[in-house]
């Protein structure tokens, strides 16, 4: 047998919900079996999606951080070329993952200050899709389960 990680929270979730909430007297407890099920189904869809989004927002972070690279030249933040030159995460887990996540976006936010102070309109064009990236890794982040 290999449990579903997502399909076991989300059955714990509407367990609690369908036969512990109603057996719980207090409004403090009801509250908190509530919050600790659409806490499950948070974890649920986060685990499923979580690989995909790092891996794609990695990319697309290095991509951006080597258009910065390319248009700042000498003046691009030292943190820039130390991302682009360590290598990408040494497997799918999350973790792993993660801690490239975390170096491209700091690198990213140095990249994108720098960016900000530099005229012209290639800089303007690289600003706005560092914004557009932004924006799209919020909206990757979002949870369809919401307390």
């Amino acid at each position: 047998m290999n449990p579903s990680p997502p399909r076991v929270l989300q059955g714990v979730a509407a367990n609690l919900l369908s036969e512990v909430l109603p057996r719980i007297p207090t409004p403090f407890g009801q509250q908190l079996v509530g919050i600790a099920a659409m806490l499950d189904m948070m974890v649920a869809e986060e685990f499923d999606r979580a690989a995909d989004r790092l891996v794609t927002e990695n990319r697309i972070v290095r991509e951006l951080l080597a258009a910065g690279r390319d248009l700042l030249g000498g003046s691009v933040p030292p943190s820039v070329p130390q991302a682009l030159a360590a290598p990408a995460a040494a497997s799918l887990r999350v973790s792993d993952l993660q801690r490239e996540n975390d170096l491209l976006r700091a690198a990213l936010i140095d990249l994108h200050a720098a960016v900000e102070q530099t005229p012209g309109a290639a800089a303007r064009d690289l600003d706005e899709r560092i914004w557009a990236e932004l924006v799209e890794s919020t909206r990757r982040r979002h949870l369809s389960a919401r307390p």
